[in-house]
């Protein structure tokens, strides 16, 4: 069963990624993450902080963009944020779902993207 989230209910580590992610701070997104985790990124897996330290270093600023929120939803354990992406990417627009998987201390055990269901 899905329900609708507010951005104002978004968990602070769904937010934390979005702010930190848009201000450039590879420092406080990599804070986010569990020592454990697993980000998949267009078809490439990053295990494990170290992994995941060097995807956010080689991405962040890899183009500028601009976020819009969207909406989000909550499915059982997954929390998923919608965003319109605007920047100097291939294509310019795009829209976009982060998919959250938390683990019970509020951090990022998994993250996956995947086109946007808003």
């Amino acid at each position: 069963m899905s329900r609708e989230l507010t951005i104002e209910e978004l968990p602070a580590a769904a937010q934390g990624f979005a702010d930190g992610w848009q201000a450039g701070d590879a420092d406080r997104v990599e804070a986010l993450f569990a020592d454990d985790a697993v980000a998949s990124d267009q078809g490439e897996t990053f295990r494990g902080r170290k992994e995941i330290r060097r995807w956010i270093d080689d991405s962040i600023h890899l183009f500028t963009t601009t976020l819009t929120f969207l909406g989000a939803r909550e499915v059982g354990e997954m929390v998923g944020a919608s965003y319109r992406l605007e920047g100097d990417f291939p294509g310019g627009v795009a829209a976009l779902e982060y998919q959250f998987h938390l683990n019970d201390e509020g951090k990022i055990a998994q993250l996956d993207f995947a086109p946007s269901a808003v």
